[in-house]
């Protein structure tokens, strides 16, 4: 047995698809948005060390050892029915072109996922760079990517066990241990362990600070990852609907239905308002300039985008987008004594009273 992989590149491997494995599970509940941003940052930085140690790595490391040219890879396919087959120390052609592949999809969502957290929450490198619509927008192509990563790692994992039982080689264990059979001039003479140590300590000590504020978190100070810049404000909003309710921001709700619940003050849910005049003209003039399609933020807009023309709607559980965002929940959590049904925002989203809604604020009562 002689060395193939260095530390580094092993290294690499198995933090790679960890990170990506934490994005995944982590990708479809915004409340994990915070750790599948940070899986995210660790599995784009490896992918950074990968291209960097593509050139300057050990000898089966680098690109120059296994990417080859796409008739390469036909041949290697044709090569699989002989039963004399060449043996490849390092990445076959397939293994190469899979290796090239992952990297530039995982690169592609790294990007794209920077791209979507600036455009819809407002935050990272490119927040105040993006409108939401582009943050929307990227959003599809970041999660349509996900999927084609899915199916690319599938068929990578396919061809590893169909590989290895070709060979009758073990290729899992060999990125573990960096062994293969082969004869002692092939071998890898640098195993770079400091590099490989340098890594982990590095993902390790990120993971501790990024996991520090949900460790100290309790009831009164829980963690809200993203802040958003705070949404203009109003006394007299706030005096006028708190008594009531959760005093809703108007970027909750497109303007048409603040005029509607304002012109309608007198049969507010079987309630009269009882508002002077100059208080509704007042409110009204507050709702206009800060209402659902002036705001720019993510539930101001998906909210307009998922209204009709013709819907005015004067809840905001009554809103197509709040209807597809909590379909999933059970009701039972809507009768929970910590929740106490589905217009007290503030139980479940800890930004609700300041309007952001934004991902990572939410902790739903478990």
């Amino acid at each position: 047995m002689i060395r193939v992989w260095d530390l580094p590149t092993r290294t690499f491997h198995w933090l790679f698809a960890a990170a990506c494995v934490v994005a995944w599970v982590t990708g479809d509940d915004a409340r994990n948005t915070h750790l599948h941003t940070f899986a995210g940052y660790c599995a784009l930085g490896l992918v950074l060390f990968r291209l960097v140690w593509g050139v300057v790595g050990g000898r089966y490391a680098r690109f120059s050892s296994f990417v080859r040219r796409p008739r390469a890879l036909i041949e290697h396919i044709s090569d699989l029915k002989r039963p004399l087959r060449t043996h490849h120390l390092g990445h076959n052609p397939a293994g190469g072109w899979a290796v090239v592949i992952l990297l530039t999809l995982v690169l592609l969502l790294g990007i794209s996922g920077i791209a979507v957290l600036g455009g819809e929450e407002g935050f990272g490198p490119l927040a105040g760079v993006l409108t939401i619509a582009q943050g929307v927008a990227i959003h599809a192509l970041h999660e349509w990517l996900g999927w084609v990563l899915l199916g690319m790692v599938l068929l990578h994992l396919a061809g590893v066990i169909f590989e290895s039982s070709l060979q009758h080689e073990n290729l899992p264990r060999a990125m573990v241990s960096g062994n293969k059979q082969g004869e002692a001039a092939d071998a890898e003479p640098n195993n770079s362990t400091r590099i490989a140590i340098a890594m982990v300590a590095i993902i390790t000590l990120s993971a501790l600070i990024n996991l520090k504020p949900y460790l100290s978190q309790d009831a009164d100070n829980p963690y809200q990852p993203y802040h958003q810049p705070p949404l203009v404000q109003n006394t007299l909003w706030q005096e006028s609907c708190s008594e009531c309710h959760l005093a809703y921001h108007p970027a909750t709700l497109p303007w048409r239905s603040w005029q509607r619940i304002f012109y309608e003050q007198e049969n507010h849910f079987d309630e009269d308002l009882a508002l002077d005049p100059g208080d509704v003209t007042a409110l009204l003039d507050f709702s206009r300039t800060n209402s659902a399609e002036k705001i720019n933020r993510e539930i101001s807009w998906r909210t307009t985008h998922s209204l009709n023309s013709n819907e005015t709607p004067l809840r905001i559980t009554g809103t197509n987008y709040w209807k597809a965002t909590h379909a999933d929940i059970d009701e039972a959590l809507w009768r929970d004594e910590r929740v106490k049904g589905k217009f007290n925002c503030n139980n479940c989203h800890r930004d609700a009273e300041a309007g952001s809604f934004s991902n990572g604020a939410m902790a739903l009562p478990r």
